[in-house]
């Protein structure tokens, strides 16, 4: 799903609108006006929580640790099941997604770890987050991970470098 964005918005995804352009656009009846794709949580615990670590496409970053308290929170009714969002930032998912976007993500079990091969995820390991397809690796202890931009190479991970796992399931782009 790709809002539009207002040309006076302030970069923040409760200023994304649906509009026409978005075959999923929704209309206010009575004020003929496009609704809110997103709008900030107002009850606590309302909400998907906004982790303000970039899903890093293409670098790696350090260890660190968010609370869920910390984040800003947002209504998203299209990503029911989301779990967090996340921003992406480089450029080795490109064209699917671009630095700057925000992926919504649901967390995958660790104790019964399956995955999709060729689907998109958010992983967390030794050296950061990352958003990357996930393939099959060499043997049953590895994992491919890969970029969707061709200048970067595919390479494997042990699967115990992986802390956490969650499926991509949308994205919101702001333009």
């Amino acid at each position: 799903m790709t809002p539009e964005s207002d040309s006076s918005s302030s970069g923040n995804i409760s200023d994304c609108k649906c509009t026409k352009n978005n075959p999923n656009y929704q209309r206010d009846s009575e004020k003929n006006d496009a609704l809110p794709l997103a709008s900030q949580a107002t009850k606590p615990g309302e909400g998907i929580p906004l982790i303000p670590i970039d899903a890093m496409a293409g670098a790696l970053t350090g260890e660190r640790t968010v609370l869920e308290y910390e984040c800003e929170r947002y209504v998203i009714p299209a990503f029911k099941g989301a779990d967090f969002l996340i921003p992406v930032k480089g450029s080795s998912m490109y064209p699917k997604y671009f630095s700057g976007d925000i992926v919504a993500c649901q967390r995958v079990p660790m104790t019964d770890l399956f995955f999709q091969w060729n689907k998109v995820y958010v992983i967390d390991t030794n050296q950061g987050p990352l958003i990357k397809r996930i393939k099959p690796g060499s043997d049953k202890d590895h994992v491919l991970i890969v970029s969707d931009n061709e200048k970067y190479d595919p390479f494997e991970i042990p699967c115990s470098a992986i802390h956490a796992v969650a499926l991509v399931i949308g994205v919101i782009r702001l333009e």
